[in-house]
């Protein structure tokens, strides 16, 4: 298995979709202007959007392989840390190539429609501190 080639393929596929939800959001992001419901977190929400692409569609395709091959407890493990740190990236990307926004525009004051966390001076949406988190500990606990 090459871990490396799985980490670029699933980062290439997160860039990819960068492309076509920016083209699709424009500057309109997450749940502005967005049909199907949402669910609401305090001045917070999720669209049912992001809950079909990140909690059905992406699994889905990224366990492909363990259908095909069978159950592999370490490619799991490479799989779900190459999808957790990926959504990070996919999120910093739509900013990077989206011709609506620019990329200064990642901050708490465009971006105010999940939260960040403070850490010294520079300030980082939750999500990701949670995704690179968990796919540190997809690292530690199943395939390092």
């Amino acid at each position: 298995m090459n871990t490396v080639l799985i980490f670029a393929w699933v980062y290439l596929a997160m860039i990819a979709m960068s492309f076509w939800e920016a083209a699709v959001e424009g500057s309109n992001a997450w749940d502005k202007g967005k049909n199907g419901w949402k669910i609401k977190f305090g001045k917070y929400c999720f669209t049912s959007y992001h809950f079909f692409i990140f909690f059905i569609m992406w699994p889905l395709m990224l366990t492909l392989p363990l259908v095909i091959n069978g159950w592999d407890v370490k490619l799991f493990g490479v799989l779900a840390s190459a999808y957790f740190s990926g959504i990070a990236l996919e999120d910093i990307m739509w900013f990077a190539v989206n011709p609506k926004v620019e990329l200064s525009d990642f901050n708490p004051k465009f971006a105010n429609y999940y939260p960040w966390i403070k850490i010294g001076k520079i300030s980082i949406p939750l999500m990701h501190t949670i995704g690179i988190a968990l796919s540190i500990l997809c690292w530690y606990f199943i395939w390092r």
